[in-house]
């Protein structure tokens, strides 16, 4: 994969590329869960609120009540990942992994997506995620002032709107990748109705950064953390230096190769993208500095086969659970940017090229400022329209909310840094490390964490795994969990088999049979 073809990093999903208008189409709505479990209902809400811009969205969520007649807390809403994850057609996913004792589970699809008027680019949706990469521009340009109005801030105020339609005095919410970004939007913004809060691999303040700057400074740890333990064998002793040598190898000749009559490319962008696909899963994430080792002696072949092996699992699957025009448009509209949004495309790659090359080297390290620049936001927003419409920022908070956030380890999408930096912001919030996770921590065979969510959630004393794990770093309120839920014993919910569920996240998207919504 080439530099052109390298996904943005910083990103919860996918990267996109351009051209057709996307529409604000019907789509069949996805099938409730079966009653009774759920009942489905509707929301609806105007699309711009100012009234300035016609229009509304007729949000879809499904409702799944708690075991007791009565319940006595606070309805728990779960917000999926994205920009551009869909909700209920997860319910059923949702109501295994979060506690139903006692609490009604509440999910929706955020305006553009699923049945919540989707977006529709029809390009986009017929090319692999993890190799978008032209500028998505033309779909924003024909989309029109509608484009401004599918930020973050509407969703908090489309949540505000659904909580009042339930009729809910207060709200609990569980929020994961890109979700956690709408949670902390609209706690920021209503924080009486704000119970309490679990926000698992959280987009941090200033997230992403539009070079992959946060995730490229990850890499290192991650690295030396799957590795300890000799977990990979003898590539384990120097992950990090092997990496930054196949990098510069790969910048000047990329690895060819033919498998089974299909030409194969790995370049060092590809190196990139195959790290962060790989942090939902700690087995390939060892994998591959065995195989960078072995392209390094010359032989490509488990380099090449592990490339095709994580592509593969690229795929952001069906529009009932995924648009990537609303992707499209929520990042392009608020994510931060290293140019003026006011500038013409040339200008724009001007500008972003010049803040790579003002990074040092050494926060880039193992990789470089090629591919800060590949990797970042550049090739999905370098045609962008300017934003028409400047959302006032949420005020800073003050409101003491208990919350919960939880960050894997080897997480490269949302890394440990930038969760820790959240948790310091947030009167009130806790952060829970798990060791040998990534992205997405909930619902992990094993974790601790889903343990310690359910007592949170429930308002019991966290499990014995939790308490019992070591302390993090000097300074940090940060605890490092290594237990499983053996050693929760009866605070844990119940042992699952195996994840069967679709995830969609970071850059590259990984849609596996072994992760969580949002993932």
């Amino acid at each position: 994969m080439s530099a052109a073809r390298v996904a943005p990093l910083p990103l919860l999903l996918v990267a996109l590329a351009a051209a057709a208008p996307p529409t604000a189409a019907a789509t069949r709505p996805v099938a409730c869960p079966p009653r009774p479990l759920a009942r489905c209902f509707t929301v609806t809400v105007p699309l711009d609120r100012s009234g300035v811009v016609p229009g509304e969205v007729r949000l879809q969520a499904a409702r799944i009540r708690a075991l007791r007649a009565r319940p006595a807390r606070p309805p728990l809403i779960a917000l999926t990942g994205g920009p551009g994850q869909a909700g209920v057609v997860f319910a059923e996913t949702y109501a295994i992994l979060l506690p139903a004792a006692s609490r009604d589970l509440v999910v929706f699809d955020q305006r553009g997506t699923g049945a919540s008027g989707l977006l529709r680019c029809r390009p986009l949706e017929r090319r692999l995620p993890a190799s978008f990469a032209t500028p998505a521009g033309a779909c924003g340009r024909r989309l029109g002032a509608r484009r401004s109005f599918y930020t973050s801030a509407d969703s908090a105020e489309d949540l505000e709107a659904l909580r009042e339609h339930i009729g809910a005095p207060q709200i609990a919410l569980y929020a994961v990748s890109y979700g956690t970004r709408v949670a902390v939007e609209y706690a920021r913004r209503h924080p009486d109705r704000v119970e309490r809060m679990v926000l698992d691999s959280p987009i941090g303040p200033g997230a992403p950064d539009p070079l992959a700057r946060e995730t490229l400074a990850a890499v290192p740890r991650v690295l030396r953390s799957a590795c300890r333990g000799g977990r990979c064998g003898a590539a384990g002793g120097r992950p990090v230096a092997d990496v930054a040598t196949l990098r510069a190898r790969l910048r000047r000749a990329a690895i060819r190769r033919v498998v089974r009559g299909v030409p194969v490319r790995v370049d060092a962008d590809d190196l990139l993208t195959m790290l962060v696909i790989a942090d939902t899963d700690p087995a390939l994430m060892r994998a591959i500095p065995p195989a960078v080792r072995a392209a390094l002696g010359g032989r490509s072949g488990p380099l090449v086969r592990l490339q095709r092996t994580l592509l593969g699992t690229s795929d952001a699957g069906a529009l009932s659970e995924f648009s990537p025009a609303l992707f499209a448009t929520t990042t392009c509209e608020e994510a931060p940017l290293a140019w003026d949004p006011a500038a013409g495309p040339a200008a724009r790659r001007s500008q972003a090229r010049a803040a790579a090359a003002a990074t040092p080297l050494a926060a880039l390290y193992p990789f470089d400022r090629a591919a800060a620049v590949a990797g970042g936001l550049l090739s999905l927003c370098a045609d962008w329209p300017a934003p028409a419409r400047a959302v006032a920022p949420a005020p800073e908070p003050t409101a003491r909310i208990p919350a919960l956030v939880l960050s894997g380890e080897l997480d490269l999408r949302t890394p440990l840094e930038k969760a820790r930096e959240l948790a310091g912001a947030l009167p009130g919030a806790r952060l829970l490390v798990q060791r040998d996770a990534g992205h997405g921590v909930l619902g992990l065979l094993g974790s601790c964490a889903d343990g310690a969510v359910w007592a949170f959630l429930d308002h019991r004393p966290e499990p014995r795994c939790a308490r019992g794990g070591r302390a993090g770093p000097a300074g940090s309120s940060a605890r490092v969990l290594s237990g499983t839920r053996r050693a929760c014993a009866s605070s844990c919910p119940a042992s699952f088999t195996g994840r069967p569920f679709t995830t969609i996240s970071a850059s590259a998207s990984a849609r596996t049979t072994s992760s969580p919504p949002g993932r």
